[in-house]
């Protein structure tokens, strides 16, 4: 078994409940990490024989540039949407940081993360 990991993908999304957070939005960084069988790309160099981090990036991309109050409901559409993109695929494992979070008091950020 092999990882392929895209790490950290920054972006500028508009997630949270806060009304504020949907107007004026936060930065984000997102890691993921895909573990899948490469002996087969191994042999014969074949890059549909592995999990191509190019996909896995686009899949991070389009999940974040849609608005949703939970980071927990992005999450979710990121896991469903990495492992459409290979059968292989044994696990994906994928974490969201918000960075400067709107709490009251000095916190660097916030993350959540799940593997499945």
């Amino acid at each position: 078994m092999s990882k392929i990991s895209v790490n950290n993908a920054w972006f500028y999304s508009f997630h949270g409940c806060l009304h504020e957070e949907s107007v004026i939005g936060a930065e984000y960084i997102v890691n993921a990490t895909v573990e899948v069988d490469t002996a087969a790309a191994e042999k014969n160099d074949n890059l549909e024989s592995t999990v191509d981090y190019v996909a896995v990036y686009g899949v991070i991309k389009k999940e974040m540039l849609k608005p949703s109050k939970l980071l927990e409901t992005v999450l979710k559409r990121i896991i469903v949407g990495v492992k459409k993109i290979n059968k292989n695929i044994v696990s994906v494992d994928v974490s969201i940081k918000k960075l400067s979070p709107p709490v009251s008091g000095n916190v660097d950020s916030v993350e959540l993360r799940k593997k499945v």
